[in-house]
């Protein structure tokens, strides 16, 4: 693996998260059991409360406790192990987006996350996604330090996905109205068509096709295709 700055390993770790998804997806992974493949601290949160419903050995072993127990701390956990500017700052930005983000977002941030075992505070790179299907949210929590490690991990687990890796931002700059008329052009919908299943006019339709082009970087319906079978959306 080549070398790579800071800024890479991060975005890395926000493709990682999307790629996870997709390849429990498609292969119809038991999650409990695939995330204990990662080698990372992960764990998934239901959407609605919050609660702890997986968390892998290396989460385990890093707070030296059991999702159960984690649970049964409730609020108490992150006053106990957050530091407080994370609560601050870093807690609202993600209660925003567990609160309003659709399933194909990411969002990663820093946190500062006390190590039990030496007890101080560790940077960690944090990053999420809800969970297609399951109302669940896909977590991956890990120390700066350790993020080349990580990364080249995951990226051996799921695969490189190039086509995925290369047009992930293009991907996360469309709106839900664009993904939504991406859909229909991929399953052939005509311009007429999509027109009278959204209500909208035919030169709405069109504008928004040219938006779509333009920000997927697809010149023609046969690359606009191929992107959203990439992206899971036919």
């Amino acid at each position: 693996m080549s070398y790579r700055t800071d800024q890479e390993l991060l975005i890395s770790q926000l493709q990682n998260i999307f790629l996870i998804d997709k390849c429990i997806r498609v292969n119809n992974y038991d999650i409990g059991e695939f995330i204990e493949e990662i080698p990372a601290i992960f764990f998934t949160n239901s959407k609605g409360n919050m609660e702890i419903g997986n968390l892998n050995k290396s989460g385990e072993e890093y707070s030296q406790l059991t999702k159960d127990e984690i649970n049964n701390l409730g609020f108490d956990y992150y006053l106990k192990y957050m530091h407080p500017e994370t609560i601050r700052k870093t807690g609202p930005r993600f209660l925003e987006f567990y609160n309003t983000a659709d399933d194909e977002k990411v969002i990663g941030d820093f946190q500062f996350i006390k190590n039990p075992k030496i007890n101080q505070y560790e940077a960690f790179f944090t990053v999420s996604k809800p969970f297609k299907e399951n109302e669940l949210l896909l977590t991956s929590c890990n120390p700066i330090s350790n993020l080349k490690w990580v990364c080249n991990k995951i990226e051996r687990i799921v695969g490189e996905e190039l086509y995925v890796r290369n047009n992930f931002f293009q991907f996360q700059n469309l709106t839900n109205r664009e993904l939504e008329i991406l859909k229909l052009i991929a399953s052939g919908d005509t311009n007429s068509r999509i027109s009278e299943k959204l209500f909208i006019s035919i030169e709405t339709v069109k504008q928004h096709r040219k938006i779509i082009k333009r920000k997927t970087e697809c010149r023609n319906i046969v690359e606009l295709v191929r992107f959203a079978q990439a992206f899971d959306l036919i």
